[in-house]
């Protein structure tokens, strides 16, 4: 069994966290070539360092001796109007987990740790997106108690 933890992620992580973000893009590209394209560099390491460095973003990885996974998360407060409830929400703009370690339960170890992350900010929801085509991310994020809340719908013109 490895010895897991979660830590926040330093501008010197950022090989690592390329490396499995190219994998999740890779799939995203096979899938939805209408959107995405394959790139030497598919996370930028200026973003990346903003990120690090963002007063409401945070970058967590999930990591023994070597990198196993990487959130990003960024802490949304809803704007101030008069039919809105006031909420504070943690958005998941990415998840990925290192192709050599899915289906070991690490990242349903990894997401546990991000609720209760969340939970620490006395946050109102954990939520994210996910592609329709990614049937395998749906129901990792079903069996982690996550429900759908709207559904985003387009036509091609």
């Amino acid at each position: 069994m490895l010895t897991v933890h979660m830590r926040e992620a330093t501008k010197d992580d950022y090989d690592a966290v390329h490396r499995i973000q190219k994998q999740v893009h890779e799939m995203h590209t096979k899938e939805r070539p209408d959107h995405y394209r394959m790139a030497d560099t598919t996370l930028d390491r200026e973003y990346f360092t903003s990120l690090i460095r963002g007063e409401n973003t945070k970058v967590f990885l999930l990591e023994d001796e070597q990198l196993i996974a990487y959130t990003i998360l960024t802490i949304k407060l809803t704007e101030e109007r008069p039919i809105l409830v006031p909420r504070k929400i943690v958005y998941m703009d990415d998840f990925g987990v290192d192709h050599r370690f899915r289906g070991k339960g690490m990242g349903k170890q990894f997401f546990g740790k991000i609720v209760e992350y969340a939970k620490s900010l006395e946050a109102d929801s954990l939520e994210l997106a996910v592609w329709e085509f990614n049937e395998d991310a749906i129901k990792f994020y079903e069996s982690m108690k996550l429900k759908t809340k709207s559904r985003r719908m387009g036509i091609e013109l």
